[in-house]
Order: C-alpha cells, then structure tokens, then sequence
C-alpha cells in the first residue's frame, strides 16, 4: 500500500502545452517537495512543475508532429480544465500551445513518488476536495472519486492506463468505473478501435479512428522509420515494453497481445488488463 504526500497549490497552463493527463503545479509549501527523491536539483527547485497524471492517459494532441483525432483529444483536455476552474484558454493556431488563460486556480495533488523525468507521478483534486496540505495518506483512505482521473475516466474522456507501479487499490476503482463506462459505451468507448481495425496509413490513426494512446505512439514511431508495411509486425515485436496483465502473466510487448494479419491490427485484452513497465 502506497503513501500519498498531499500538497495543495496552483494550476498553471499559459505558455505551456498541457493535454488531457498532463499539466504544471506549483505548490503553496515548497518544503512539501522535500518528501520526495527527485533526479536533479534543478527538478526539485522548479517551481511551476509538470505533472504526469496518474492512472489515465489522454489522446494525444502534439507527439512528435502527429496528434490523434482532435474532438477527442482536446475534449479530454478541456473537461481537465474545466474541472479544475481553468477559463478564457486561447490556443496558439496550430492548437500545441495555450497562449491564454485564467489559470493559477487552487486545488490539491496527492504524490507517492516521481519518474524519471522528475514528474510528480499525481491524483488531481479540485479546491473543493476535503484535503489537508502536507498529509501522508495511505492509499485505502485517499478519496479517489473526488479525482479529477477518477472523473475523467468514468465520463469516457481518456483511457485507462496503468504500470506495474501503480497502487493496486486505486487502479481497482479506477477499472470499476471504466468497465461501466465501456459497457454503457460512454464518450470513447462508443467508437473506440483498439480491439480490431484497419491500419491504411499514417491518416487513419490521426484522422479517422480512436486508439489506446500507447498504442498510437509505438505506430507513429513505425511509420517514422520504415517504407515498407510487412515490417510491421517486425518492428513492434522489437519494443520490449515488459508488459505484466492484471493477473500476473508477463509479456515482453503489445505485439504479443495481438494479432497483425497485413493491415488489419487486432488486440483483444483490454487496455484495462496491462500493467506497462514504466520507462
């Protein structure tokens, strides 16, 4: 079982370019920082830090020059903030950047650690959630439904996305909530196309169908690197994601969850099922 340091602060997005699951925080105690191993010194002292929003991941609206259907990346991140109070946005023409914002609004993350890159690894909490700056919770008491990833995934706006990391319990609820969302075929899951779908070129997965954002990066980076289609199945073998399903079996890559007959891409686990291992 986990333990989650609370920190209270601000919510900032001008000049950056925040997604669905991704977002900076600047704390009101700095001291509060002192609970965790950072990579650097120079993590530690930023003040505005970027968050890496736990248990969820959100359509891609900027990787590497591509983006996946826009509707739904941008409601995932709108709906982000709207929840925490984030008003008057004005993206750049090109819609990476917000160049405007009423932002700065009050709330909470609760943070057992930090990866690799220095992200507080984060529960989102609005101003309004019953939390108190500076607390160690155990991850049975922390009140995940008042998460802002709680409320994202069950309103179908994001994905489901969990690493061998994550605390069980939390991920737990978190399934709950998807399963319902699926069934009901909430947001995403009315046209989701991770199971089963044809991959013509680089345009389907930007333009035309939804994927498991995973999913859609590891294709971005095929379609970077080779010219010729047969190597698909080839080159996704090659990623060692050291993946572990939910019932402890291990599998080296997603390629090993699924079935790539020419262009037509199968993956019948749901997302819901893989730990990735984080990198």
């Amino acid at each position: 079982m986990a333990q989650y340091k609370v920190v209270a602060g601000t919510f900032h997005v001008k000049g950056f370019q925040p997604d669905g699951d991704s977002i900076r925080f600047q704390a009101d105690k700095p001291e509060n920082w002192d609970f965790f191993a950072w990579e650097t010194v120079a993590d530690k002292a930023a003040k505005k830090k970027q968050l890496r929003v736990e248990s969820i991941d959100a359509m891609e609206t900027h990787y590497a020059g591509y983006h996946q259907p826009r509707p739904f990346a941008i409601a995932a991140l709108e709906s982000l903030l709207e929840l925490l109070n984030i008003k008057s946005v004005v993206y750049s023409l090109s819609i990476t950047q917000i160049v405007d914002a009423d932002d700065g609004k009050s709330g909470f993350i609760a943070s057992a650690t930090t990866d690799r890159f220095g992200r507080p690894i984060s529960y989102l909490f609005p101003k309004s959630a019953k939390l108190t700056d500076g607390a160690v919770m155990d991850s049975a008491d922390l009140p995940i439904e008042k998460s802002l990833n709680f409320q994202l995934a069950r309103e179908g706006l994001v994905y489901p996305t969990f690493y061998t990391t994550t605390d069980r319990i939390l991920a737990e609820k978190i399934r709950a909530v998807v399963a319902r969302a699926r069934k009901t075929k909430r947001g995403i899951w009315s046209i989701d196309r991770t199971p089963d779908f044809m991959l013509w070129d680089i345009r389907t997965i930007q333009e035309d169908i939804l994927l498991m954002p995973k999913l859609f990066r590891r294709l971005v980076g095929f379609f970077d690197k080779y010219s010729d289609f047969g190597k698909l199945e080839e080159y996704m073998a090659k990623q060692r994601d050291n993946l572990v399903l939910w019932d402890g079996t291990k599998k080296r890559s997603l390629a090993d969850l699924m079935k790539i007959s020419g262009r037509r891409l199968q993956m019948k686990t749901p997302v819901e099922d893989i730990l990735f291992s984080p990198k």
